[in-house]
């Protein structure tokens, strides 16, 4: 009995002794959200960041999921700037509708410590309450080659979101008949509430006459009362060398009743630009298109950005609601660079930049279309792309490089299945056309550009064998007028050349017949003057008289039988 009592002492003591040195031995790690607790207000932003301890042992990754209520927090932001880690096998994330947070890290060349920052969560506090972070699970891979899990704990935050409290100003009522608040204007600050990034502030204000002092004072509480007073009937104040952040100046008015209602003007100093500019990228999966977070320290408000995406022109961006964010437009697939500028509200600016590649998914493809149509058929282009995608269409002109359509006309959207059907507005006119595609789906991802296929636009068949017939007949037409005409004329010149001819004939005929006559008769008249003249000389005429009247009668019928050579002539030449 005594030794199994004592068998039992040792079995005892062994076992206490092993279970307090297990975590010695096995390296237990943890993960934690720090801080732990905080008190906050309602619609301010904080920051919450998870922490690795090994507990001395090296790491190699880590991963959880942290849950919260959408109700009572909602997420800013989530970056992973200064974290431990190097390598992602999970981006972190958040889904502000599913209320969680997501995250998986590691490093090659592993990681001990008892405080590394993983990533940093940015909330911004909805409603009143005691809001909860807890991890819902998570693992912690030992550097020892075999990926062991040594994570012991997890422990998450809770926090007291207060409502937004009202400072009350110190009550202090006016004698009856002293003067009324004092306006004060400043020539450094716009307004009250202004911020001037130089550390001079100046103060300006209109005396009533009757004012025999004033009282002022200048500290960081916005209802104090003034205790500092001045006999001069002042009228301008100038404060040099203060210090970074909000301040009230505080100003009353004294008469020979009493001192008068105080005026409160708050202003903000703040030379210094916004530090630890980092631009990080947040994955929503409530958001469909990139959202860039900015982080930086400052204490005016930083609400200005000026942007720049790639090479295009900067632009101001104004975040009214103090989000410390920035949706993109959709962009195409290819490499970015952003270029943001920072300005916080005493004008003070800092630059920082951000590069990330859109990836593209998968070109349309079209996998109906008529090659040749003619222009009074309105085609049915058939395609297949990612399910519910909007697909946008580019329809060119070939000849004159013309873009066919308003952009309104050239968007389709693929059914559940990614096929597509676009139907032009209209007909197409003579040419040839270039068509293609690319798609945008529901995250807002841009695909590449289809291949490009052609459709040949034609004349119908009846236009063109009217068209070749009005083309002939216009050429025919003419030939056969010009033919008709070249008959006619040469009819009418025949008929001249045949009236002219007739008549030639008749006029030389005519000719002929009064040649005969007048040589007959010059003839018959010189023989009577030879026979006269020869009863006068008695029947005897000399020989120059005889040879002379024998010459005139030769000569007559030489000349009679040259004109009727000439005559016969020209009736031969108009036969």
């Amino acid at each position: 009995m005594s030794i199994t009592v004592k068998n039992i002492k040792i079995y005892i003591l062994a076992t206490g002794v092993a279970v307090f040195l297990m975590p010695i031995f096995t390296h237990a790690a943890s993960l934690s959200v720090s801080p732990s607790t905080g008190v906050y207000t309602v619609g301010k932003n904080f920051t919450s960041a998870v922490r690795l301890n090994t507990s001395g042992k090296s790491v190699n990754a880590a991963d959880g999921v942290l849950s919260f209520n959408p109700k009572e927090l909602q997420v800013v932001s989530v970056t992973r700037a200064g974290s431990i880690f190097n390598l992602w096998t999970q981006e972190p994330s958040f889904s502000n509708s599913a209320g969680t947070i997501s995250f998986g890290g590691g490093s090659p060349t592993g990681y001990s410590g008892s405080s590394g920052n993983i990533i940093s969560v940015t909330f911004r506090a909805l409603g009143a309450g005691t809001p909860k972070v807890n991890f819902k699970s998570g693992s912690i891979l030992a550097a020892d080659g075999l990926g062991t899990n040594i994570l012991t704990s997890m422990s998450g935050g809770t926090y007291t979101i207060s409502a937004p409290m009202a400072t009350p100003e110190p009550e202090y009522i006016a004698p009856a008949n002293t003067p009324s608040a004092p306006v004060i204007t400043s020539s450094t600050h716009s307004e009250s509430g202004a911020w001037a990034n130089t550390t001079t502030a100046s103060f300006n204000w209109a005396l009533p006459s009757d004012v025999t002092a004033v009282r002022m004072l200048l500290d960081d509480a916005p209802g104090t009362i003034p205790t500092i007073v001045y006999e001069e009937r002042l009228t301008e104040k100038t404060i040099e060398d203060l210090d970074d952040g909000i301040s009230y100046f505080h100003l009353q008015f004294k008469n020979a009743d009493g001192w008068g209602r105080v005026a409160h003007f708050k202003f903000g100093i703040d030379t210094d630009a916004p530090e630890n500019f980092n631009i990080s990228e947040v994955t929503d999966s409530d958001t469909p298109g990139k959202i860039l977070s900015f982080e930086f320290d400052d204490i005016s408000p930083v609400t200005k950005y000026t942007i720049q995406i790639d090479a295009n022109e900067p632009f101001e961006y104004i975040d009214e609601e103090e989000t410390s964010q920035y949706e993109l437009p959709v962009l195409h697939p290819g490499h970015h660079a952003i270029v943001v500028e920072a300005f916080d509200s005493a004008g003070n600016s800092s630059i920082a930049s951000y590069s990330f590649n859109v990836e593209a998914f998968d070109k349309p493809v079209f996998v109906d279309y008529p090659s040749r149509i003619n222009t009074e058929v309105i085609p049915a282009i058939v395609g297949n792309t990612k399910p519910n995608a909007d697909v946008f269409i580019s329809i060119i002109r070939k000849e004159d490089n013309r873009v066919v359509f308003e952009e309104e006309d050239l968007k389709v959207k693929a059914n559940e299945d990614g096929m597509f059907t676009y139907v032009p507005p209209s007909t197409f006119e003579r040419g040839v056309y270039i068509i293609t595609a690319t798609a945008r789906d529901e995250q807002g991802r841009m695909s590449e550009m289809s291949d490009e296929i052609e459709i040949v636009v034609e004349i119908p068949g009846y236009l063109v064998v009217g068209t070749l017939m009005i083309n002939v007949l216009s050429v025919i037409v003419p030939l056969i007028a010009l033919l008709i005409l070249a008959v006619v004329g040469m009819w009418y010149s025949w008929f001249r050349f045949r009236w002219w001819r007739s008549k030639v004939k008749r006029e030389a005929a005519e000719i002929d017949t009064r040649l005969t006559l007048e040589f007959n008769e010059i003839v018959t008249n010189l023989n009577k003057k030879v026979l006269e003249l020869k009863k006068s000389r008695k029947g005897k005429l000399t020989k120059a008289e005889t040879a002379l009247i024998e010459q005139i009668e030769e000569d007559l019928h030489d000349a009679r039988t040259k004109i009727k050579s000439e005559i016969e002539d020209v009736e031969n030449i108009v036969k």
